[in-house]
């Protein structure tokens, strides 16, 4: 009877462990990703908008220099994917075709780095897991050449001093790190961090962030990527999550630069001061339609003064400027229609200025509140012309994104229903690697006396 008892007591025991077994696994297969994801991020330096799209289905995204597409949930299974660029025409330019293999619960990164010729997609695979009050942190550089970091973190408040070394970063490089406490399976805990980079083995930082903070139960990628556009060279770090949003983040102590175009009349030579907090200034003499070169200063806040070289009576000293780090501005400096010395100042593009371009236009014609700005190709005629800027109002700035080619490019106002042509351009072709201004103005050399000016 007892040994009946006690067969009849195990069976029941281990009955009810194999369907306490089952309950907790049912409740981990609800609980973990059942789908497989996929994301690409265009960490390369001389790239266009890149597109991907499955070879034979549908498009899946594009993504410029530092940014990514959102995550994508896709089925499993074998895919054969495309990037590309499309040239002037929109015909497809290949960049790589690749065979995924993708699995439930895996997210697969897909990762463009490299430039010209060298351009090439890296894949690189991590299971997604259920987090409560963690994230996970990878990490990877698609800065090229030699150039090794060593990657720090620290908790926000921290110095470089109580930062903890996560590895050594080189071109292509991707892994996970590792959180410094006790955590579950070494995630790191929600909250805010600062990045610290310095080369190998060295304990000066070269990069620091600013505080960024991890605030979701996920996976983060930090990207170590250089810089491009007007300011290239130095150093980012983009912070990829599973969204398409991509925060950059520079390094707090890194400069700015500005560069000033005088669109006054010939012989009208401007001297300009930027006055910031304690020493930081910088005095120069511009010339009559002439662009400067760029000029370093320290991020912060400028009071913006002008006078004309041979009339101080001409100028003004109270306009205010910002320069960010990292970012590089330009200043126009113009007349209104009542002669008085005006400014405006834009931001200038920090994406590769190679198979596209991000030409900034400007209207400093006092006597046309609204002007039309067209981009004419070969085979174009002004009214199929497919790049074109309208309504540019006085004293304004728009950009316009133009695929690598040759224009023809046309000043138009429309009055009483007619367009009258203020200038046309000979044929244009921008310079690889250097941002352009487009300044349309008075110049009384030109036969309409209006010229379309094209700084770079």
């Amino acid at each position: 009877m007892i040994k009946l008892f006690l067969k009849t007591l195990a069976y029941i025991t281990f009955s009810l462990a194999l369907l306490a077994c089952g309950s907790s696994k049912d409740k981990e297969e609800e609980s973990t990703y059942s789908e497989a994801y996929l994301q690409f991020y265009n960490g390369s330096a001389t790239s266009a908008l890149t597109y991907l799209r499955e070879v034979d289905g549908q498009a899946l995204g594009s993504a410029v220099y530092g940014d990514a597409t959102s995550l994508l949930t896709v089925e499993s299974g074998e895919m054969a994917l495309k990037f590309y660029r499309q040239d002037t025409d929109n015909k497809e330019i290949l960049i790589e075709e690749m065979q995924s293999t993708l699995k439930k619960g895996e997210k697969s990164l897909m990762i463009l780095s490299g430039s010209g010729s060298a351009q090439n997609v890296a894949e690189h695979k991590f299971v997604r897991e259920e987090l409560s009050a963690e994230f996970r942190l990878f990490s990877s550089s698609v800065i090229e050449g030699d150039s090794r970091y060593d990657l720090y973190l620290a908790d926000e408040g921290d110095t470089f001093s109580e930062a903890h070394k996560l590895n050594t970063l080189a071109y292509q490089d991707f892994s996970e790190v590792n959180y410094w406490g006790a955590t579950s399976a070494d995630n790191f805990k929600l909250g805010s961090y600062v990045v610290y980079l310095t080369l190998p083995g060295q304990t000066e930082p070269v990069f620091q962030s600013a505080p960024i903070a991890f605030s979701f139960t996920t996976e983060y990628v930090l990207l170590l990527r250089a810089t491009a556009g007007a300011n290239s060279g130095n150093i980012e770090v983009d912070v990829v999550a599973n969204s398409s949003t991509v925060t950059t983040y520079s390094d707090v102590n890194e400069s700015a630069q500005y560069r000033i175009y005088n669109s006054l009349p010939s012989g009208a030579s401007l001297h300009v001061t930027l006055d910031g907090s304690g020493n930081n200034s910088s005095t120069l003499d511009v010339a009559a339609k002439t662009l400067s070169d760029f000029t370093d200063m320290n991020f912060g806040n400028y009071r913006l003064s002008a006078e004309l070289v041979s009339d101080a009576s001409i100028s003004f000293n109270n306009n205010f400027v910002t320069l960010n780090q990292g970012t590089s501005k330009a200043i126009i400096l113009y007349q209104n229609a009542n002669n008085e010395l005006k400014s405006l100042a834009f931001n200038e593009s920090t994406l590769p200025q190679s198979f596209q371009f991000q030409v900034e236009v400007v209207n400093l014609l006092a006597e046309f509140s609204s002007l039309e700005l067209y981009f004419v190709r070969a085979g174009e005629t002004l009214d199929n012309a497919k790049y074109v800027i309208s309504a540019l109002n006085f004293a304004k700035s728009k950009s316009i994104t133009l695929p690598d080619d040759t224009y023809e490019i046309l000043a138009l106002v429309t009055s009483n229903g007619t367009q009258l042509l203020l200038d046309r351009s000979e044929q244009v072709e921008f310079e690889q690697g250097k941002n352009h201004i487009i300044s349309i103005e008075k110049d009384d050399t030109s036969v309409s006396g209006y010229k379309i000016r094209i700084l770079n």
